[in-house]
This record gives structure tokens, C-alpha cells and sequence, in this order.
């Protein structure tokens, strides 16, 4: 019986180990990368998608009310400059930030230049955000728990994280400019195309240049003139052509986040209307591009008398709800482009009105020789291409817009340019003091227009003594602190 028992056991297990030869089965799952070195593309993918939509979604919620460019009829605590940390876009972004830097580290060690160069120039654009909505914050020493076991990195000076960003992104562009590059797959930006990712290193290196112009205009000045007289060495974006913007599709998971399709409620999208000072800005351009951003109240409509009405900022809820007569008297935004369309608003990480804005300003300022007003009409008229709407013939020698090479002038221009993007229109206010119309309303926490959101709790537990150490330099952790570059 045992013998019989043996033999079984021995024709088993000859039948198991030739199926095993024969099936060659595998717990390996063939659709996933086994390697992420050697898929750097999934990388890319992943934090580009992550950061640029959780842009998108603070410039609605959080940077078109601190721009006025909108403002909300209820639940208005962040309208009164309710603002808190925000620590949602602190830690998508720096979580956005690890993952790039590991593509910049596979980058250098398998010789992938444009990725080395991308990630460099997207690190710069997210560091860049989070610099100029806290101030100083951990920088240097980012992304360097896995390798140095340092968990606490210290908190760099704004200064010193301008400094280097603007070096980096040079390097960025010197990088691109060279030869033998690799080509780039998963690039939801440009697709791959590295003139583009050049022009955009350049253009945002304009951007934080500027920003210097009330602390450190001799860097500013040289910054923004070598670029703009060595163009060739330097290129930029020189039409809308050039835009740093990323098309969303038409079906989720990749609709624009704001929208319909994305499952964002018509009832949330409703809580924000046009601000009332974005619309007397351009009532008072007489501007056609305001009949595009908003739609007209309800009841002017059902009166066949269409007319849009702004919505003041900063009152408190209950009144806010109620003003000039609630909700049917206030204009929402354009409804069917920026809500139902799932892919008609793009995110806007930069335009070229923008840089034609800059040189507009460094021409005003005297850092390069050329026509400010040249440079300013065209940024206008990128604008009104960009959104489709058509430029009146007369639009330049209306009393408002006609160029008086005043810097507020400019910033005017710039400001509505700005719309949606980020919180570029608010942060260049305070650069700037531009456009001085903007103020806190009549129930804001604050007489003062705050600067900055407060650093997230979870770095008082996490990294205390380089958080008190940040808190001490930059004046104390309230939003209303300026940071290091405001007028």
C-alpha cells in the first residue's frame, strides 16, 4: 500500500512540474511598469496631472476671490479673508514635487536629458506657487528623507529660493538647448515638444524675475534684459501659439475639474458669481470681453433687458445672499464655457499676453530699449485672440486704454489677463498696489489685504524648530504678513 502511495505521489508531481514547464506562469502583471526607471514618462504623467488640476481648482475656489475677480453669494467666510492654511495645495504639491524630483534623479542617472530639464522647469512652476502663497518654506532640503534620513527639512528664505529658481531655470533652458536629446513620452503639456518646454523655462523665468522689482530691481533689470537681447539664446513665447496651458479631454477622468462631466455640482459652481469690481474694471474699458466671462442676471434676461451685475466682495452671509435683490440679479460666470464643456477652459499655467505684459513693463521702467506701448497692445490683443473675442477697432484710443506709459496702465491690462490663472492676478496686485480698486469689504475679518495663506498645522508637529524658526524670521505665522518681494 505504501509502495502504491510513493509512486502516485511521484506521478503527481512529475504531471505538476511539466505544466509548470509548459504554462510558464507568471505573478508578473504585464500592464505595469516592473521598473519605474525605465518608464520616466509615468512619472511625468502623474505629477503633471496632479498639480496643474489642483491649480485649476484653487484658482476657482480660492484664487479668483482673492483677485476679485469673483465673489461668492453664500458660505463667504473665505471672502472675508477666512483663508487657513490651505493645506490641501501645500501638500499636493510638494507630494507633486517628490515625484519629479525622483524623475530629475532617474533623469541624471541614465543620461535623459529633456526629462532632467522638464522636471526642473515644472519643480521651478510648483515651488514657485508655494513661495509666493506662504513664503518662506523647505526648499533645499525637500525630498531627502529616503536617501540623508533628514525628515525636518529647514524652511529656505524666499531670497535665497528666488535666487535659485531662476538660476535652475537657466539651466532648464541651456539643457534644451543642446543636442542629441532624448525624446519625451507622457508630456500632457506639449507632447513632447522641447522648443516649447524652452520657451516656457524663459517665459516663467520673466515671471519670477519681475517679481523682484520692488526688492531687487538690478536682478530683475539684468534678469529680464538678457533674456530679452538674446532671445535666440533665450527664446520665449512670442505668440499664443507658445501658451503653457494643458487641454483637458472631453470625459473624466481627465475633464476640467470644474465642469459638469467632472461631477463638480451646478449648485457649487452657482455659490460664485463675477465680482463687482471685475466687472466696473472692464465697464470702464467699455470691454467686450466681459460679455464673454459672465452671463446676464436671470431677471434682466426674463425682463428682455440683458445686463450683467457683479457681486460686491467680503459680505458676510445672509446679506450676501440678498444683494441687489439675490440670486437672480447677479450674473454667474459664463455657464455654458467654463461649467458644461468639459474641455473648453484650459489650465493656464502661463500666456504670452503675459510676457508681452512684462516687457511692456520693463520697457516702462527702462530695463530694455523698445516701444512699452508696442508690447502692451499686444498683450492686449493676445488676449482677446486667446478667448476668441473680437477687439473693437477703437479698443486703444478709449480714454481708459489709450497707453500713458504709466505702470498702472499696464497693470491694468495685465490683471484682466490674468483671469483664472492661478493666483498670479492677486499676487501681482501685491506686487504691484495694481489695480488699487481691489480692497477688503465692508465685512472682511481684516482692514488690511492679506499676503499669504498660514503654514499647515501639521508642520508645527512635524517640523516644529524649522517652523518656529520660519515663523521668528518672516514676522509670524497670520496672513496678513507680507512676504519677502511686496510693494
Amino acid at each position: 500500500m505504501k509502495k502504491h502511495l510513493v509512486i502516485i505521489g511521484i506521478i503527481f508531481l512529475s504531471v505538476l512540474g511539466s505544466c509548470t514547464d509548459n504554462f510558464d506562469v507568471s505573478n508578473e502583471n504585464p500592464d505595469v511598469a516592473s521598473n519605474i526607471s525605465n518608464n520616466p514618462e509615468l512619472l511625468l504623467t502623474n505629477f503633471q496631472r496632479n498639480s496643474i488640476r489642483r491649480v485649476v481648482g484653487d484658482a476657482w475656489s480660492e484664487g479668483n476671490l482673492m483677485g476679485q475677480y469673483g465673489a461668492r453669494i453664500v458660505f463667504t467666510s473665505f471672502d472675508l479673508f477666512d483663508w487657513g492654511d490651505q493645506g490641501g495645495t501645500w501638500e499636493t504639491h510638494f507630494l507633486a514635487i517628490r515625484d519629479a524630483k525622483e524623475l530629475e534623479k532617474i533623469a541624471v542617472e541614465n543620461s535623459l536629458q529633456s526629462y532632467e530639464a522638464i522636471s526642473i522647469i515644472m519643480q521651478t512652476w510648483m515651488f514657485s506657487i508655494l513661495t509666493d502663497m506662504y513664503g518662506d518654506i523647505p526648499y533645499s532640503e525637500v525630498n531627502k528623507a529616503e536617501d540623508e534620513g533628514n525628515y525636518t527639512p529647514i524652511y529656505d528664505t524666499q531670497q535665497a529660493i528666488y535666487t535659485d529658481m531662476i538660476a535652475k531655470l537657466k539651466t532648464a533652458s541651456d539643457i534644451l538647448g543642446g543636442s542629441d536629446l532624448n525624446l519625451v513620452k507622457g508630456d500632457l503639456m506639449f507632447d513632447g515638444d522641447l522648443e516649447m518646454w524652452r520657451k516656457f523655462a524663459n517665459s516663467l523665468r520673466l515671471r519670477l524675475a519681475l517679481r523682484l522689482s520692488e526688492v531687487d530691481a538690478v536682478t530683475a533689470e539684468s534678469v529680464i534684459a538678457g533674456i530679452y537681447n538674446n532671445q535666440s539664446a533665450n527664446p520665449v513665447m512670442q505668440s499664443n501659439d507658445d501658451n503653457a496651458i494643458l487641454k483637458f479631454l472631453g470625459a473624466n477622468p481627465d475633464a476640467h475639474p470644474i465642469t459638469e462631466e467632472s461631477v463638480y455640482r451646478v449648485g457649487s459652481y452657482n455659490e460664485y458669481r463675477i465680482s463687482e469690481h471685475f466687472v466696473q474694471l472692464l465697464d470702464s474699458f467699455n470691454d467686450p470681453r466681459l460679455d464673454f466671462f459672465a452671463d446676464p442676471t436671470a431677471k434682466s434676461v426674463e425682463n428682455g433687458t440683458p445686463t450683467i451685475e457683479g457681486m460686491q466682495n467680503g459680505i458676510v452671509d445672509g446679506p450676501a445672499y440678498e444683494y441687489k435683490g439675490g440670486d437672480a440679479f447677479l450674473s454667474k460666470f459664463n455657464i455654458d464655457y467654463f461649467y458644461f464643456q468639459p474641455n473648453s477652459n484650459d489650465a493656464r499655467l502661463m500666456l504670452y499676453s503675459e510676457v508681452a505684459f512684462i516687457f511692456a513693463e520693463a520697457a516702462q521702467r527702462g530695463w530694455i530699449t523698445t516701444s512699452a506701448q508696442n508690447l502692451y497692445e499686444a498683450g492686449i490683443q493676445s488676449n482677446f485672440d486667446y478667448w476668441d473675442v473680437d477687439m473693437p477697432t477703437d479698443y486703444f484710443t478709449r480714454p481708459e486704454v489709450t497707453f500713458d506709459d504709466s505702470l498702472e496702465t499696464i497693470m491694468k491690462q495685465k490683471y484682466v489677463a490674468l483671469f483664472y490663472t492661478d493666483y498670479q492676478g492677486f499676487i501681482e496686485f501685491k506686487r504691484t498696489g495694481f489695480p488699487n480698486t481691489i480692497a477688503p469689504g465692508p465685512d472682511a475679518f481684516y482692514s488690511t489685504y492679506p499676503s499669504r495663506f498660514e503654514y499647515p498645522s501639521e508642520e508645527e508637529s512635524l517640523n516644529l524648530e524649522n517652523y518656529n524658526a520660519a515663523v521668528s524670521r518672516i514676522g509670524g505665522d497670520k496672513i496678513t504678513t507680507k512676504v519677502w518681494w511686496e510693494k
